[in-house]
Protein backbone atom coordinates (compact mmCIF):
# COMPACT_ATOMS: atom_id res chain seq x y z
CA UNK A 1 0.00 0.00 0.00
CA UNK A 2 1.18 3.50 -0.81
CA UNK A 3 1.32 6.24 1.80
CA UNK A 4 1.23 10.02 1.85
CA UNK A 5 3.24 11.94 4.46
CA UNK A 6 2.32 15.57 5.16
CA UNK A 7 3.63 18.21 7.55
CA UNK A 8 0.73 20.68 7.57
CA UNK A 9 2.32 23.16 9.95
CA UNK A 10 -0.01 25.24 12.12
CA UNK A 11 -3.73 25.27 11.34
CA UNK A 12 -6.93 26.05 13.23
CA UNK A 13 -8.60 23.31 15.20
CA UNK A 14 -11.49 23.10 12.75
CA UNK A 15 -9.09 22.87 9.80
CA UNK A 16 -7.09 20.10 11.46
CA UNK A 17 -10.14 17.98 12.30
CA UNK A 18 -11.70 18.57 8.86
CA UNK A 19 -8.53 17.40 7.11
CA UNK A 20 -8.32 14.23 9.20
CA UNK A 21 -11.97 13.38 8.59
CA UNK A 22 -11.60 14.09 4.85
CA UNK A 23 -8.60 11.75 4.60
CA UNK A 24 -10.48 9.01 6.46
CA UNK A 25 -13.54 9.41 4.22
CA UNK A 26 -11.41 9.30 1.06
CA UNK A 27 -9.86 6.00 2.19
CA UNK A 28 -13.30 4.57 3.04
CA UNK A 29 -14.48 5.49 -0.47
CA UNK A 30 -11.38 3.92 -2.07
CA UNK A 31 -11.92 0.67 -0.19
CA UNK A 32 -15.62 0.56 -1.06
CA UNK A 33 -14.84 1.07 -4.76
CA UNK A 34 -11.90 -1.35 -4.59
CA UNK A 35 -9.45 1.23 -5.93
CA UNK A 36 -5.83 1.47 -4.79
CA UNK A 37 -5.95 2.74 -1.19
CA UNK A 38 -3.57 5.33 0.26
CA UNK A 39 -2.56 5.44 3.90
CA UNK A 40 -2.21 8.95 5.33
CA UNK A 41 0.37 10.10 7.90
CA UNK A 42 0.08 13.75 8.87
CA UNK A 43 1.89 15.80 11.52
CA UNK A 44 0.68 19.24 12.47
CA UNK A 45 0.43 22.00 15.04
CA UNK A 46 -2.29 24.43 16.13
CA UNK A 47 -2.49 28.13 15.32
CA UNK A 48 -3.58 28.89 18.91
CA UNK A 49 -4.21 26.86 22.07
CA UNK A 50 -7.25 24.69 21.40
CA UNK A 51 -9.16 22.17 23.50
CA UNK A 52 -10.16 18.93 21.79
CA UNK A 53 -12.63 16.46 23.23
CA UNK A 54 -12.93 12.76 22.48
CA UNK A 55 -15.79 11.69 20.21
CA UNK A 56 -18.05 10.60 23.08
CA UNK A 57 -16.79 12.90 25.83
CA UNK A 58 -19.35 15.15 27.48
CA UNK A 59 -18.84 18.90 27.05
CA UNK A 60 -19.88 20.39 30.37
CA UNK A 61 -21.23 23.90 30.74
CA UNK A 62 -18.30 24.70 33.03
CA UNK A 63 -15.69 23.70 30.44
CA UNK A 64 -17.54 25.62 27.74
CA UNK A 65 -17.69 28.73 29.94
CA UNK A 66 -14.04 28.53 30.99
CA UNK A 67 -12.91 28.14 27.36
CA UNK A 68 -15.04 31.11 26.32
CA UNK A 69 -13.53 33.32 29.03
CA UNK A 70 -9.98 32.37 27.98
CA UNK A 71 -10.75 32.52 24.22
CA UNK A 72 -9.89 28.84 23.77
CA UNK A 73 -11.62 27.18 20.78
CA UNK A 74 -13.20 23.76 21.33
CA UNK A 75 -13.19 21.01 18.70
CA UNK A 76 -14.52 17.48 18.70
CA UNK A 77 -12.10 14.76 17.61
CA UNK A 78 -13.42 11.87 15.51
CA UNK A 79 -11.35 9.55 17.73
CA UNK A 80 -12.05 8.53 21.31
CA UNK A 81 -10.08 9.42 24.40
CA UNK A 82 -10.30 12.36 26.76
CA UNK A 83 -9.68 16.10 26.57
CA UNK A 84 -6.37 17.54 25.37
CA UNK A 85 -5.22 21.16 25.43
CA UNK A 86 -3.22 21.50 22.22
CA UNK A 87 -0.71 24.29 22.80
CA UNK A 88 3.02 23.89 22.17
CA UNK A 89 2.96 20.36 20.83
CA UNK A 90 3.20 18.12 17.77
CA UNK A 91 0.06 16.24 16.82
CA UNK A 92 -0.09 13.28 14.45
CA UNK A 93 -2.88 11.56 12.57
CA UNK A 94 -2.50 8.16 10.92
CA UNK A 95 -5.21 6.73 8.67
CA UNK A 96 -4.96 3.22 7.24
CA UNK A 97 -7.06 0.18 6.29
CA UNK A 98 -8.01 -1.93 9.30
CA UNK A 99 -9.47 -5.41 8.92
CA UNK A 100 -10.14 -6.10 12.59
CA UNK A 101 -9.63 -4.88 16.14
CA UNK A 102 -6.58 -7.15 16.27
CA UNK A 103 -5.13 -5.10 13.40
CA UNK A 104 -5.94 -1.92 15.34
CA UNK A 105 -4.14 -3.21 18.44
CA UNK A 106 -1.08 -4.16 16.39
CA UNK A 107 -1.10 -0.75 14.72
CA UNK A 108 -1.26 0.96 18.13
CA UNK A 109 1.89 -0.83 19.25
CA UNK A 110 3.67 -0.40 15.90
CA UNK A 111 2.94 3.33 15.69
CA UNK A 112 4.35 3.96 19.16
CA UNK A 113 7.42 1.87 18.34
CA UNK A 114 7.93 4.12 15.32
CA UNK A 115 7.78 7.27 17.45
CA UNK A 116 10.21 5.76 19.95
CA UNK A 117 12.70 5.28 17.09
CA UNK A 118 12.10 8.80 15.80
CA UNK A 119 12.74 10.38 19.21
CA UNK A 120 15.78 8.21 19.88
CA UNK A 121 17.23 9.44 16.58
CA UNK A 122 17.54 12.95 18.07
CA UNK A 123 19.10 11.79 21.33
CA UNK A 124 16.09 11.09 23.52
CA UNK A 125 16.64 8.38 26.12
CA UNK A 126 14.79 6.70 28.99
CA UNK A 127 11.91 5.94 26.61
CA UNK A 128 9.69 2.88 27.04
CA UNK A 129 6.13 1.64 26.63
CA UNK A 130 3.29 1.40 29.13
CA UNK A 131 3.05 -2.26 30.10
CA UNK A 132 -0.60 -2.36 31.22
CA UNK A 133 -3.83 -0.35 31.17
CA UNK A 134 -4.98 1.93 33.96
CA UNK A 135 -8.20 0.97 35.72
CA UNK A 136 -10.31 3.19 33.45
CA UNK A 137 -13.64 2.18 35.00
CA UNK A 138 -12.57 3.58 38.36
CA UNK A 139 -10.58 6.47 36.92
CA UNK A 140 -13.38 7.79 34.70
CA UNK A 141 -15.60 8.30 37.73
CA UNK A 142 -13.32 11.15 38.86
CA UNK A 143 -13.08 14.75 37.58
CA UNK A 144 -9.37 14.42 36.77
CA UNK A 145 -10.21 11.73 34.20
CA UNK A 146 -11.37 14.54 31.88
CA UNK A 147 -7.72 15.00 30.82
CA UNK A 148 -6.07 12.54 28.44
CA UNK A 149 -2.76 12.88 30.31
CA UNK A 150 -4.17 11.79 33.67
CA UNK A 151 -3.86 8.09 32.80
CA UNK A 152 -2.10 5.72 30.42
CA UNK A 153 -3.01 2.90 28.05
CA UNK A 154 -0.91 -0.12 27.17
CA UNK A 155 1.84 0.54 24.57
CA UNK A 156 1.71 4.32 24.96
CA UNK A 157 5.12 5.97 24.94
CA UNK A 158 6.69 6.96 28.27
CA UNK A 159 9.77 8.86 29.39
CA UNK A 160 11.24 8.17 32.82
CA UNK A 161 8.14 6.13 33.57
CA UNK A 162 5.64 8.90 32.75
CA UNK A 163 3.28 9.17 29.80
CA UNK A 164 4.88 11.23 27.03
CA UNK A 165 2.42 10.80 24.17
CA UNK A 166 -1.34 10.49 24.38
CA UNK A 167 -3.09 8.58 21.57
CA UNK A 168 -6.62 7.54 20.66
CA UNK A 169 -8.13 5.35 17.95
CA UNK A 170 -11.33 4.89 16.03
CA UNK A 171 -12.19 2.20 13.49
CA UNK A 172 -14.95 2.99 11.00
CA UNK A 173 -15.96 1.12 7.84
CA UNK A 174 -12.68 -0.77 7.67
CA UNK A 175 -10.49 2.28 8.27
CA UNK A 176 -8.36 3.09 11.32
CA UNK A 177 -7.94 6.71 12.36
CA UNK A 178 -5.40 7.29 15.14
CA UNK A 179 -4.56 10.63 16.74
CA UNK A 180 -1.66 11.39 19.07
CA UNK A 181 -0.40 14.38 21.01
CA UNK A 182 3.27 14.97 21.90
CA UNK A 183 3.71 17.96 24.26
CA UNK A 184 6.90 19.94 23.71
CA UNK A 185 6.65 21.79 27.03
CA UNK A 186 4.38 22.05 30.07
CA UNK A 187 1.70 24.13 28.30
CA UNK A 188 -0.56 21.07 28.22
CA UNK A 189 -0.96 21.35 32.01
CA UNK A 190 -2.96 24.57 31.58
CA UNK A 191 -5.94 22.35 30.81
CA UNK A 192 -6.72 22.38 34.54
CA UNK A 193 -7.99 25.98 34.29
CA UNK A 194 -10.45 24.84 31.61
CA UNK A 195 -11.76 21.80 33.48
CA UNK A 196 -12.72 23.72 36.62
CA UNK A 197 -12.64 27.26 38.00
CA UNK A 198 -12.10 26.04 41.59
CA UNK A 199 -8.47 26.43 42.65
CA UNK A 200 -8.46 23.44 45.01
CA UNK A 201 -9.73 21.19 42.23
CA UNK A 202 -7.24 22.70 39.77
CA UNK A 203 -4.41 21.88 42.17
CA UNK A 204 -5.62 18.30 42.65
CA UNK A 205 -6.03 17.66 38.93
CA UNK A 206 -2.69 19.28 38.11
CA UNK A 207 -0.92 17.08 40.67
CA UNK A 208 -2.58 14.01 39.18
CA UNK A 209 -1.52 14.92 35.62
CA UNK A 210 2.04 15.78 36.68
CA UNK A 211 2.39 12.47 38.52
CA UNK A 212 1.33 10.50 35.43
CA UNK A 213 2.71 12.48 32.48
CA UNK A 214 5.63 14.50 31.14
CA UNK A 215 6.76 16.48 28.09
CA UNK A 216 9.85 16.71 25.88
CA UNK A 217 11.34 19.70 27.70
CA UNK A 218 11.34 17.66 30.93
CA UNK A 219 12.87 14.60 29.26
CA UNK A 220 15.84 16.27 27.61
CA UNK A 221 18.11 19.26 28.25
CA UNK A 222 17.39 20.58 24.76
CA UNK A 223 14.16 22.50 24.16
CA UNK A 224 12.80 21.16 20.89
CA UNK A 225 10.87 23.19 18.35
CA UNK A 226 8.00 21.75 16.34
CA UNK A 227 10.09 21.82 13.15
CA UNK A 228 12.87 19.70 14.74
CA UNK A 229 10.49 16.98 15.87
CA UNK A 230 8.60 17.00 12.57
CA UNK A 231 11.88 16.67 10.68
CA UNK A 232 13.00 13.72 12.83
CA UNK A 233 9.66 11.99 12.27
CA UNK A 234 9.81 12.49 8.51
CA UNK A 235 13.43 11.30 8.36
CA UNK A 236 12.62 8.14 10.33
CA UNK A 237 9.58 7.54 8.14
CA UNK A 238 11.71 7.73 5.00
CA UNK A 239 14.26 5.33 6.48
CA UNK A 240 11.45 2.85 7.12
CA UNK A 241 10.41 3.27 3.48
CA UNK A 242 7.10 4.85 4.41
CA UNK A 243 5.19 2.01 6.00
CA UNK A 244 4.31 0.46 9.37
CA UNK A 245 5.16 -3.12 10.27
CA UNK A 246 2.04 -4.89 11.58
Amino acid sequence: MKWTFTNSGFLTGEENMSLDIAHAESLITALQHKTSPFGHFRVYGWDKPTLSLGKNQLLSQEIETNCSIQDIPIVRRPTGGRAVLHANELTYCIIMPCESMETARKAYASIHAFFLNALQSIGMSNLDFVKSHSDFHTHYSNLESSSCFSSSARYELTCNGKKLMGSAQRVMHGVLLQHGSLPLDTSYLDIVTLLTAHQNEQKRIRERIISHSTCLSECHVHSYEFSEIASAIESTWMQMKGTFEL
